[in-house]
């Protein structure tokens, strides 16, 4: 090791400056293309829905699995009753008699087609899998749409669907989904980490390859195509179940795509603690299904990457970086206006850099933790029960 000129900088430090340059350049032509796949991408956002009901032969069963009440829950089920389309059905699903959230359903039983269904199934280790197993013998019709509690759709999202899944090739379609978010700072660094990383991504690797993304927000498919993958027994102890219905369907030879729609996730994050073990669990998911995928994420957080960089150089760098941080909070501004969904700057450093180091620690994170439940998952992604909290 030897010292190079007057700023006593050693081989080895231009060694590892150049190595942190190489991969800032890397982080930033991803960001290129992030960026020009956002702006190509034309949604159809929920508040631009046209109004029009939709009458189709091939009716609709909608599988919400619930536990607990969410916040707005009564307005993200107002927004499934209110679809236009027909036939259609929301079924709910409950596994505890004592869940708070049945005389919040009671009143809204009965209205298009939502009704409740209380059961007590258990499939495997994965508590969401569960209850939708319970939920799937009560289903009426050939197409089966999956969605998450925490989902608000617009009023012809059941109708875009339908049309999706009769394009040729097509057994799935998946909605991707912007943020709305509750009060809190920590709730806005989640909304930011899925509006301007997650979402971002998913659009740029479907550029590269085939799609592979299948999300939990909604997974529309037919159900016999979902009965020859398996049913939910296939899917009973799977970390990332989602992922894991989009993988059989492809097997199958069929096609599994991004749907159009975009749907809203509520982000109620009331703690740093609630958003890292969230934010967590999601790139523990991806580091499960995607590990090679998963272990080039970093290159999607170019801001801390150049940062390091800038660093490493001991000061050469940072005009660099004031021009890719300049870049980074048009790239903020852009989303929110393309998405009619706009978050505070303040949260885009911090989910720049926390995210960078939730990516670090799901490299080695053995368990993850949901529904005040601790699980440990394996080397194949398969979750087995841990220590109650």
């Amino acid at each position: 090791m030897r010292s190079l000129g007057l700023l006593n900088i050693t081989t080895s430090d231009v060694v590892i400056a150049w190595i942190f340059a190489f991969l800032a350049l890397l982080s930033c032509l991803y960001w290129g293309l992030a960026w020009l796949r956002i702006a190509r991408w034309r949604p159809r956002l929920p508040e631009f829905a046209p109004g029009e009901p939709v009458t189709c032969a091939a009716g609709i069963s909608v599988l919400k699995p619930l536990h607990g009440v969410e916040p707005q829950l009564p307005e993200n089920l107002r927004s499934f009753i209110a679809q236009h389309y027909s036939p259609f059905e929301l079924l709910c699903g409950v596994q505890d008699a004592q869940d708070p959230v049945l005389p919040l359903l009671e009143p809204l039983q009965g209205q298009n087609g939502l009704r409740i269904v209380r059961h007590t199934v258990q499939l495997g280790s994965n508590p969401k899998v569960n209850n939708l197993a319970g939920i799937y013998p009560h289903a009426r019709y050939p197409i089966l749409v999956l969605a998450d509690a925490d989902i608000r759709v617009g009023p012809d999202y059941l109708a875009q669907l339908a049309q999706e899944l009769d394009r040729p090739g097509v057994g799935l379609s998946s909605c991707l989904y912007r943020a709305r978010t509750l009060p809190g700072l920590w709730s806005q660094v989640l909304g930011v980490q899925i509006q301007e990383h997650f979402l971002p991504s998913v659009l740029a690797a479907a550029a590269l390859g085939p799609n592979l993304y299948c999300g939990g927000a909604t997974i529309a498919l037919r159900r016999d195509v979902f009965e020859r993958c398996g049913g939910f027994a296939a899917l009973a102890d799977e970390l990332a179940d989602d992922y894991a219905i989009g993988a059989h369907v492809r097997a199958l030879g069929y096609r599994s795509i991004v749907s159009d729609v975009l749907v809203e996730t509520l982000v109620a994050e009331d703690s740093f603690r609630s958003f890292y073990a969230h934010a967590l669990r999601w790139a523990r998911t991806t580091r499960a299904v995607q590990p090679w995928g998963h272990a080039f994420s970093f290159l999607t957080y170019p801001l801390p990457l150049v940062l390091i960089a800038a660093l490493c150089w001991q000061g050469w760098a940072f005009a660099p970086l004031v021009l890719v941080l300049a870049l980074r909070l048009v790239y903020h501004w852009q989303i929110g206006r393309k998405l009619h969904s706009p978050l505070m700057v303040l949260a885009v450093g911090l989910a720049d850099f926390l995210g960078l180091s939730i990516w670090a620690h799901a490299q080695i994170a053995g368990k993850v933790h949901w529904r005040g439940r601790n699980f440990s998952i394996d080397a194949h992604g398969q979750m087995h029960d841990g220590v109650e909290r």
